[in-house]
């Protein structure tokens, strides 16, 4: 006869089976974790790689004077491969870089991906875990300069009071009726009410010394081919009327555009964007309008119905987008 099992012995049995499922629960939860935390911290690495990587890509392309496209890519592998990230297929690590060329420069993105090595989560059939990191780091080259300017000289003095917010004033107070300086040896606009012609250039004897044919095709042309800088002495048109200057200037009526703005000296202190309201030639020889921004202000686009006009008051632009 066989001996009957005791119920202690089976309620011996299971326990143990559940104390053993137990244990294995208890790791699996701490190894998630214990592996979670590591593999966190891991992402955090990759995070600072990528978009140290981005940046000093991005820096590269701005400052490159050769391949601009090549300088960035080695730059942002450079950067990952110091921080211990070199493509791999073996270990599985793997660097991507991309760069999109953009209207004024480009965007660098960096992803960086490394499998996580866990531990006590292989007990539950996860040896690995995929982790990576992205960053985007936009690199665009703003000059201090201005395309599509118009060769109209104004002083300093104008602002503030001569601009006109569009969207919530009534421009009318605004308006400003502004006049030559005169036919003397004083050329160069010396109040708030005084504009001028310029060639873009100091006109002292230099070779670019214009008349007016020469402002007459800046004009009909839009500003067109005009780049001038910040903190260039761009001197007036010589002193006169230049009556004839007025007669172009009629298509540009109810037009926007940018404005070199001068102290009294004729330097350029920055750009603005000036509203051309109406003109009267013989015998006042006058301009009405008023400026919808300040000069050397953020940057600023606006139409014009032959050019674009395009103003630019910062120097380089380099940030993490993403």
């Amino acid at each position: 006869m066989k001996p009957l099992r005791t119920r202690r012995g089976g309620e011996r049995g299971q326990i143990l089976v559940l104390f053993t499922i137990a244990i294995v629960v208890i790791i699996g939860m701490l190894g998630l974790v214990l592996d979670g935390g590591s593999a966190f911290a891991q992402r955090r690495d990759e995070q600072n790689v990528s978009d140290l990587a981005s940046i000093a890509g991005a820096d590269a392309y701005l400052t490159s004077a050769g391949d601009k496209t090549a300088a960035a890519l080695a730059a942002a592998n450079l950067i990952a491969q110091r921080n211990g990230y070199v493509t791999d297929a073996t270990t599985g690590v793997n660097v991507e870089v991309v760069i999109t060329s953009e209207a004024s420069g480009a965007s660098v993105k960096v992803t960086v991906t490394k499998p996580h090595a866990n531990n006590f989560s292989t007990i539950l059939g996860m040896p690995t875990w995929g982790v990576s990191a992205k960053a985007t780091a936009q690199a665009a080259q703003r000059p201090n300069g201005v395309l599509g300017a118009m060769p109209l000289l104004f002083n300093e003095a104008a602002f503030p009071n001569a601009i006109c917010n569009e969207q919530t004033e009534d421009c009318g107070p605004k308006t400003e009726i502004y006049q030559l300086p005169g036919t003397g040896n004083q050329d160069v606009p010396q109040d708030a009410t005084q504009f001028n012609w310029t060639v873009f250039c100091t006109a002292s004897g230099n070779t670019c010394n214009g008349d007016s044919q020469t402002v007459a095709d800046l004009i009909d042309a839009k500003g067109s081919d005009t780049v001038v800088y910040v903190d260039d002495a761009i001197g007036p048109l010589n002193a006169g009327t230049h009556t004839t200057l007025f007669d172009n200037l009629q298509a540009s009526v109810g037009d926007t555009f940018p404005v070199p703005i001068v102290d009294n000296a004729g330097n350029m202190v920055g750009w603005a964007y000036f509203k051309l309201l109406s003109i009267e030639g013989a015998p006042d020889k006058v301009i009405k309008g008023y400026f919808v921004a300040p000069y050397v202000g953020e940057e600023l686009v606006v139409n014009n119905n032959h050019a674009v006009g395009s103003l630019n008051t910062g120097a380089y632009l380099l940030k993490l987008t993403s």
